[in-house]
């Protein structure tokens, strides 16, 4: 079977692919504006937006909560009004501001706001209970992911929790286009960067969710 990386199956999303390639060998990572701009006004489509939570998260975290959760490159805003309907206090980020406003017309209860994980707020350093990470880390090229791994587990506090979700590579993945997935060893980075790993699911695709992609679901803690 082979762990197709790729969502293009309409010339909007081909955009996307288009808009990655060129950012990528240029070495700007910037061009996720550019692509929800294009979405709003109807050019591409925003391959990782889908009509609910990702369910990885749900299945992981589903429990009432409290305490102030973080959710790094936040799109549309699902994931983060998903953990504010469990009774979290919830900061959400993007890069883009076109897809920070409308999560805040959608979600007036979360707080949105436009940030880079490679040049976040200081103050967000060992300020949140629930830091979620999911499929940002993938899109990113070079060391700009060791960068953003290191700062995503800088935002957990003593006793927080950081739940990364990504692709796993996998020996027999199409060439990257958009997501590069994420090897075991990146993920080690959590762990050097201060955090202990705890329960780190490995999962196979599924038959029921094409494209065919591994994913890892990772928990990691501050203690």
């Amino acid at each position: 079977m082979r762990h197709d990386a790729t969502v293009t199956t309409s010339p909007e999303h081909q955009r996307a692919v288009d808009l990655a390639t060129t950012a990528n060998a240029a070495g700007d990572p910037t061009w996720f504006e550019r692509l929800y701009a294009e979405a709003d006004r109807g050019a591409a489509a925003v391959p990782w937006d889908h009509d609910e939570v990702n369910p990885r998260l749900a299945n992981r975290i589903s429990e009432p909560g409290t305490g102030r959760a973080l959710v790094v490159g936040c799109g549309y805003g699902r994931d983060a009004n998903h953990l504010r309907g469990l009774g979290y206090d919830v900061t959400a980020f993007d890069l883009s501001a076109t897809a920070i406003d409308h999560a805040r017309k959608r979600y007036p209860d979360v707080d949105f706001t436009v940030a880079d994980v490679l040049d976040a707020p200081a103050e967000w350093t060992g300020a949140f209970d629930l830091v979620v990470e999911a499929y940002t880390i993938q899109v990113l090229r070079g060391p700009d992911r060791a960068t953003a791994i290191r700062a995503i587990a800088g935002f957990v506090a003593p006793g927080g929790r950081a739940l990364v979700i990504s692709f796993a590579a996998h020996p027999d993945d199409d060439p990257p286009r958009i997501a590069l997935a994420v090897t075991a060893e990146e993920l080690d980075g959590f762990v050097a960067a201060g955090l202990t790993a705890g329960h780190v699911d490995l999962r196979p695709p599924s038959e029921l969710e094409p494209p065919a992609r591994w994913f890892y679901v990772a928990d990691f803690s501050r203690r």
